[in-house]
């Protein structure tokens, strides 16, 4: 019996190290050649510093500071914790320090022509005027829809409102006798996020003819400013929407409903409104607990360095290099009137997707501080949010995708966990879009019916 028992452990021990080794092996494949193509990219985007920084400098008259080198010892973790600055855009390190070494080379070598800065200098005095400080880069698009916003004195976001039945014009939307909602989009979006979607579904709904819906495109989205002297910071977001809809429409009362990377927004503005908001809606909401090292967490989580699939591997070039990145918005942002009109010869229609239109009509500056400053970054901030929130009990509820592929799906239950009052709705079959599309009459109703239970609580 005893050699039975022997003879049989034998193969099962056998199986197990076997699948241990394939999956050993399997790993060890995959990880090669991510390895290899990361690097070679590191080594690349260290090579585009130095073009950009002498292609600024020869167009622009100066040549803007970027985030390649680590920090000046000057420069402390301090500074960044009061100006709202993400520690990724200092921390992303690099793998090979030849590159660094290859930079400093390269700028030593460029630098022995003593005259390069000064051949330029007065041929590009008149290029360094504000406008070029606030938007309009050489690299970037420079069509009316996208700097018609510097034509004005005190530019504000853009918002679309749209009105209860019993208003008749913008300029009354008040709140004394009807009930205001602030729609706020993800990154890379805009407020038709909700007005394609969501808003048509609305207005066909009775019970819905009281709200005053507010969309707004956040600042560097859509149609809104996207000035060169902001950092994009959360505090600069809401400094925003304060000055566009809040103070612009007078509401001294509200209702929120905010998509993804529009969720920390919205949680910081309700905690700062705390008296004034009356409920809080988050669709798909990035949340991950406050701890030490919680930036990188969310930049390893939800842009992790792969080749597979495609539009994760896009995503991680656009927030791990700098310039490789600013590339992409070149070839893509700044000619996305040619990308436009060569789709509607394509497939023949009058119209390109929204989504596609908002995602190539950000600026790479915007676009780049925005995801590092507010949705890597801002979500050290939620739960202190959701503390003050929760102690004034605001009502927050939360709908979350089963799989959603963009944020871990576990995150709305995860908050639920911390914060027990928060009510999660988990949709099963529904990604980080779909949570919204194609099931936008049941979201609309489940909208109105929070909204009616805050105002009779």
């Amino acid at each position: 019996m005893v050699v039975a028992n022997m003879n049989t452990s034998l193969p099962l021990s056998s199986s197990f190290f076997l699948r241990k080794w394939t999956r050993n092996c399997t790993k060890n494949l995959i990880s090669a050649p991510n390895f290899l193509v990361f690097s070679y990219l590191d080594f690349l985007d260290s090579v585009f510093c130095v073009v950009y920084k002498y292609l600024d400098l020869l167009l622009e008259g100066e040549a803007p500071p970027c985030y390649c080198r680590s920090k000046n010892k000057s420069e402390t973790i301090n500074d960044d914790e009061e100006n709202g600055i993400s520690e990724t855009l200092h921390g992303r390190q690099k793998k090979l320090k030849e590159m660094i070494d290859l930079i400093e080379f390269v700028e030593k070598l460029l630098n022995k022509n003593k005259g390069f800065e000064a051949a330029y200098c007065d041929f590009n005095n008149k290029k360094k005027l504000g406008i070029h400080r606030l938007g309009d880069r050489w690299s970037e698009c420079g069509c009316d829809s996208c700097i018609s916003w510097m034509k004005v004195d005190d530019p504000k976001l853009h918002v679309v409102v749209k009105q209860s039945s019993s208003k008749d014009s913008k300029e009354n939307a008040n709140t004394n006798s009807s009930e205001n909602v602030i729609f706020i989009h993800g990154i890379l979006s805009s407020s038709s996020f909700w007005t394609k979607t969501l808003f048509p579904k609305l207005s066909e709904s009775e019970k819905a003819n009281k709200y005053n819906m507010f969309a707004v495109d956040l600042l560097g989205h859509g149609r809104s400013p996207k000035p060169r002297d902001n950092l994009y910071t959360l505090k600069d977001h809401v400094e925003w929407i304060e000055k566009s809809v809040l103070s612009q429409f007078g509401l001294n009362s509200f209702h929120l409903v905010a998509h993804s990377m529009g969720s920390i927004i919205a949680l910081a503005l309700a905690a700062k409104h705390s008296k004034s908001v009356k409920s809080i809606t988050l669709v798909a909401p990035p949340y991950f607990p406050s701890k030490d090292g919680v930036e990188f967490i969310v930049l390893n989580s939800l842009t992790p360095k792969r080749l597979w699939p495609p539009e994760t591997f896009l995503s991680s070039v656009m927030t791990w290099y700098e310039h490789l990145s600013r590339s992409v918005c070149f070839i893509l942002c700044r000619n996305h009137r040619t990308w436009e009109s060569l789709i509607k010869r394509l497939t023949g229609a009058r119209d390109v997707n929204f989504m596609f239109s908002d995602m190539i009509k950000i600026t790479h500056h915007s676009g780049w501080h925005t995801t590092h400053n507010v949705l890597y970054r801002g979500v050290k901030q939620m739960d202190k949010n959701l503390e003050i929130l929760m102690k004034l009990r605001k009502k927050v509820h939360v709908f979350m995708g089963t799989r959603d592929k963009s944020v871990p799906p576990d995150c709305g239950d995860k908050m639920k966990i911390k914060f027990p009052e928060v009510e999660v709705n988990n949709i099963p079959d529904a990604g980080h879009r779909s949570v919204l599309f194609n099931r936008e009459n049941v979201l609309a109703q489940d909208l109105i019916q929070i909204w009616k239970n805050s105002t009779s609580s």
